[in-house]
């Protein structure tokens, strides 16, 4: 093709044509161009097609965290729920005059155990390391943001980082003066999960009985520690509740991205 060009440069300028030489010139400068471009327009779509890929991995990674995050979220919702309701019913028995609950209360579920929340944030946290940019979505990559460091981060601070939110430790001394441990008991009547990659959903808890009747009844300060732990249970319930609808709310803007991409 080189030889070609050059057999007709030369014939030209033989022929002292100069006028049609220079717009053969020309015209060959606009190939090289057209071709420059070419070029460079098939490099950049070859890497905006890696960016892509890893744009898909990328998500396809979170999403992978938030669906291993459920069990975890599930389980402890399931018991902050179990122990809230032991929890009010004790609390009504001790303001009500009777010397006996109507009903049966478990007062180890009342008294609970401390639970800890670990959410997996790998993939965010890459994400975070490397270039958030990535995302193309900007409302995407905003969802994303805050799901980590709003949503999630404030059910581990609650959960995990302040004693003073533990109902647990917060319970556990007026146990001590008024109960005694018995023997133990499977709770499977609250398991509402299976799942034997994380826990064994039957806790063995000890059964505790009450011992002191009226010392339990006339004791304030336990009535408000109780009602502060109802409290507290509450409020991690319904953050609990809020990160379940979070978790499904951004996996399906996920998919959508996802589509969007791969199709």
């Amino acid at each position: 093709m080189l030889q070609f060009f050059k057999k007709i440069r030369q014939n030209l300028l033989a022929e002292s044509k100069f006028t049609k030489y220079l717009i053969y010139a020309l015209g060959e400068i606009v190939l090289v161009v057209i071709g420059i471009l070419i070029a460079l327009q098939i490099n950049n779509w070859n890497e905006s097609k890696k960016i892509e890929v890893r744009e898909i991995g990328q998500l396809k990674s979170i999403q992978e965290d938030i669906m291993l995050d459920e069990p975890d979220i599930k389980f402890n919702l399931t018991y902050h729920k179990l122990f809230l309701d032991s929890e009010q019913q004790l609390l009504n028995y001790m303001m009500s005059p009777n010397l006996k609950p109507e009903n049966p209360i478990k007062y180890e579920h009342a008294l609970g155990i401390s639970l800890i929340l670990i959410l997996h944030e790998s993939a965010f946290n890459n994400l975070r390391n490397n270039n958030l940019n990535i995302i193309s979505s900007q409302k995407l990559k905003k969802e994303i943001s805050n799901h980590y460091d709003s949503f999630g981060k404030t059910l581990l601070i609650f959960e995990n980082d302040h004693p003073q939110f533990d109902n647990y430790l917060l319970k556990r001394p007026y146990f001590l003066k008024y109960f005694n441990y018995k023997d133990k008991v499977s709770s499977k009547e609250s398991t509402l999960h299976n799942n034997p990659d994380y826990y064994n959903p039957e806790i063995e808890m000890n059964k505790l009985i009450l011992i002191d009747t009226l010392g339990l009844k006339k004791d304030e300060e336990f009535k408000i520690v109780l009602a502060e732990s109802i409290l507290y249970s509450k409020i991690k319930i319904q953050l609990y509740e809020n990160l379940m609808l979070r978790n499904k709310e951004l996996i399906e803007a996920i998919d959508t991205e996802l589509f969007k991409l791969e199709n």
